[in-house]
């Protein structure tokens, strides 16, 4: 349990919380009870029925959804779990010296245009730098699916946050497990890596680096997403949808009959072609006359074939549903 500063209120808190919402005044403090100003949300602007709607008509278009999906799905439950994000924006500038890879060419083939004989690589030093600005959003919760924290936040729709909008939805607003200092040193660290990234682009090898990272403005942003629950058949499936935008984040749905074994039947075709080219290309080695006509080719892609033909047969017949990410 823990007290509000501000009007008394005792309410639930987790062991691991550092940054509390008050949900009778709605003020963001830390756990010493200092008050925390730049506290931020998205509006909703899909309600429960819309994000219903929307996902059953995203869901419904996936590949092998049943048909009746839209009109047979009943929701089970649905829940608005608003979510803590830090946000920090960071100008980070890079200057780098290293080593790249560069090649000389010799001997181009006279059949074909571009295709040399002989290509020589080697070393040679490289130098410049990156300037760039970097939006880092870092999830204020360990607990969270690893889509809901990468999905996209607009925050340039933010506004100051309220409780009073979260209750209209009777929203669960969750504490933050991360202090500002915790999430600034976390993006820091992003932005340095991110900065590395851009440097690995232009050489292969770095030789020295100067960095200056700033970490400039940061705030606490809740982001509401419903998180639903829908029965089709005899099994239930899970999804999650921004509230503030009606994007399906991720959704769990069923596989028609006809998709299975569609796609057993496709499979099962393209493994047996597969397994036919890769006997004709190793027929040689067996002893049969025709084996050289389709040697090598005949292996590669009867492999290639084969392959594909165990996917399909795999997916056909797996009992597990498909979870799809936008």
């Amino acid at each position: 349990m823990a007290k509000c500063a501000f009007c008394d209120a005792n309410f639930e808190a987790g062991a691991g919380d550092v940054l509390l919402v008050c949900p009778y005044c709605g003020t963001a403090q830390t756990t010493e009870g200092t008050k925390f100003k730049d506290h931020y949300m998205i509006r909703v602007h899909f309600d429960q029925h819309e994000a219903q709607t929307t996902l059953l008509d995203w869901v419904s278009k996936q590949l092998g959804a049943p048909e009746d999906l839209p009109v047979t799905a009943k929701f089970v439950k649905y829940e608005q779990i608003w979510y803590p994000f830090w946000i920090s924006r960071v100008d980070a500038r890079t200057d780098y010296h290293g080593m790249g890879r560069d090649a000389t060419f010799h001997n181009e083939w006279p059949q074909r245009r571009g295709a040399y004989k002989r290509i020589d690589f080697f070393w040679k030093p490289e130098a410049g730098e990156f300037t760039r600005r970097h939006e880092i959003n870092i999830a204020g919760v360990k607990k969270i699916d690893e889509d809901v924290r990468s999905h996209p936040i607009p925050t340039r729709a933010k506004e100051y946050f309220s409780h009073a909008h979260a209750e209209e939805f009777d929203g669960k607003v969750l504490h933050s497990n991360l202090t500002e200092e915790q999430a600034r040193k976390m993006a820091r660290q992003i932005a340095h890596d991110r900065q590395t990234n851009l440097v690995l682009q232009e050489v292969s090898k770095i030789e020295s680096r100067n960095d200056d990272i700033d970490v400039g403005e940061t705030f606490l942003i809740h982001v509401p997403v419903w998180e639903l629950v829908y029965r089709y058949g005899n099994k239930k499936y899970k999804a999650s949808v921004s509230a503030p935008t009606g994007y399906v984040i991720e959704s769990e749905y069923p596989r028609s009959m006809s998709f299975r074994a569609g796609g057993i039947g496709i499979g099962l075709v393209m493994l047996l072609i597969g397994a036919g080219l890769i006997i004709l290309a190793l027929a040689e080695v067996l002893g049969l006359p025709f084996g050289p006509l389709l040697e090598g080719g005949g292996l590669i892609s009867g492999s290639l074939m084969a392959i594909i033909g165990l996917v399909l047969m795999y997916k056909g017949a797996s009992s597990k549903e498909a979870k799809e990410a936008v």
